[in-house]
């Protein structure tokens, strides 16, 4: 089956999306991602290893991520204006901390309201077929 096209903000349009089509490639990098990444910078500020870490460990390890998502996703977040990064110490850069700027808070709210649907037809599938396959 194909994915869904994406609507202008990387969010699967149609009702036709899967369960796959929600965790896997570009809808993960495109919406997934951005969304956890928001959220946990909104908590407290962050590096891309912590964030990685705390990915895999809320997805229960079935989201994988690596560096080469995670920290180009951090500078077009930053480079729009969601996130600002500051260096930890900034004479040898060793880690770059971001925080969410208000900019990123209304497009954490957006993204999070409009990724709720497709949350709950996955929590749906996989409960139904549970259901199914051990009663």
């Amino acid at each position: 089956m194909m994915a869904e096209p994406m609507g202008e903000r990387g969010i699967v349009t149609g009702e036709q999306a899967t369960p796959k089509d929600i965790f896997l490639s570009e809808i993960k990098s495109r919406t997934v991602f951005p969304l956890l990444i928001l959220h946990f910078v909104r908590e407290q500020p962050e590096y891309g290893n912590s964030l990685m870490q705390k990915i895999r460990e809320k997805s229960a390890g079935v989201m994988s991520v690596s560096p080469n998502t995670v920290y180009p996703l951090l500078r077009r977040l930053e480079e729009k204006g969601y996130v600002k990064g500051e260096w930890e110490r900034p004479d040898t850069r060793s880690r770059r901390f971001y925080t969410i700027t208000p900019p990123g808070e209304e497009k954490y709210e957006e993204i999070r309201e409009q990724f709720e649907a497709h949350l709950l037809r996955v929590k749906k599938a996989i409960e139904s077929l549970h259901e199914e396959l051990y009663g």
